[in-house]
């Protein structure tokens, strides 16, 4: 169907937004629904990618007029999204290099001072990998070159991206090719400085698996019932846990409590559509809360906020684990609904 469209005259990026990515929403919408399982995912994400590799393989990209390398934010696996603004800037008269999923920031660091691009882009799909972006910010800065950020993750304007120690940001490609194009004319001020972190959000995040096991134990004193649930419900409920206290690290980074009330919401959603009650979650919160503000006040004083009812989930909604108790899924980490797995293994 990609290919017939092309023929049709229909431009690649209408292709790849409307059709192949449109595709991929629906994909993470059904599972949500618990209508399809994660063998579903993957297998129309597989459809997804071969689609995306035949419709670059069959357009004549344009002469191009700059350089950019594209990588996901190291952690994030989830590269497809990413290939396909690579292939779009492509189509708009870039040259790209794209890394692929979770490229090690001293392998893009080497990339760049071979290959000495106009510009780096970095694509964030996961709130819980915004350092990874800085770091992968802070290497392209040390050598003089400019960065570029965009991704679910990032909301809706640039301030996440800002804070995180990108240069500019945007939500479509056709923002990216302004910024990309202004910057050849007017570069960026840049600063070899690396980028201040907020310290008690990074020792949060780095304490999640800690406080996650108290949680947990407070949990099952608080409810003896749980002793009854299975191994890999309990190990399920550890590892969720783990992951609210590292929204919570990733809302403060950023200053931005929507990264944890977005994904909270989410939550919910997929709480309700596996007839888990809501209460679950807020009894996870309410344990959370007190560990995180030993560590962070402001971050404990965000999580009991959370207790309050969600907002409804906004158009770029954050993704989460599968939920407390849970056991349709297989661990892995959380991501966005329209999302595929992430396709590589770990270096």
């Amino acid at each position: 169907m990609a290919l017939d469209l092309l023929d049709q005259g229909l431009p690649s990026d209408a292709v790849i937004v409307d059709l192949l990515g449109a595709a991929q929403r629906e994909v993470g919408e059904r599972w949500l629904r618990d209508e399809w399982t994660v063998a579903d995912e993957h297998l129309a994400s597989g459809v997804t990618q071969k689609a995306l590799d035949a419709v670059a393989n069959s357009v004549e990209a344009p002469v191009p007029h700059g350089f950019v390398i594209v990588a996901c934010a190291e952690g994030d696996w989830h590269s497809l999204p990413a290939q396909m603004f690579a292939e779009q800037l492509r189509a708009n008269g870039f040259d790209v290099a794209f890394l692929g999923a979770s490229t090690p920031v001293d392998r893009v660091a080497k990339m760049i001072a071979r290959h000495r691009p106009d510009a780096l882009a970095v694509s964030c799909n996961l709130p819980l990998y915004f350092s990874g972006l800085t770091r992968l910010a802070d290497a392209a800065h040390g050598q003089g070159f400019p960065v570029l950020a965009g991704g679910r993750a990032l909301g809706l304007d640039p301030r996440r991206a800002l804070r995180l120690g990108a240069d500019g940001w945007g939500a479509t490609v056709t923002d990216a090719v302004t910024v990309l194009d202004g910057w050849q004319d007017r570069p960026p001020e840049l600063s070899a400085a690396s980028t201040m972190l907020e310290s008690a959000a990074m020792h949060l995040d780095a304490s999640s698996a800690s406080l996650a096991a108290t949680a947990f134990d407070r949990l099952v004193a608080e409810f003896p019932r749980m002793t009854s649930d299975n191994d890999e419900q309990l190990a399920r409920t550890r590892e969720d846990l783990a992951f609210i206290v590292q929204f919570v690290a990733a809302a403060r980074l950023v200053d931005d409590p929507d990264v944890l009330t977005e994904f909270l919401a989410w939550l919910r959603t997929l709480l309700g559509n596996r007839g888990v009650p809501p209460l679950a979650l807020d009894a996870g919160l309410r344990v959370l809360a007190p560990l995180i503000g030993d560590l962070d006040t402001p971050a404990g004083e965000m999580t009991l906020a959370a207790l309050a009812p969600a907002k409804p989930m906004a158009t770029n909604a954050q993704p989460g684990s599968a939920p407390l108790g849970v056991t349709d899924t297989r661990p892995r980490p959380p991501r966005f609904p329209g999302q595929p797995a992430g396709r590589g293994q770990r270096r």
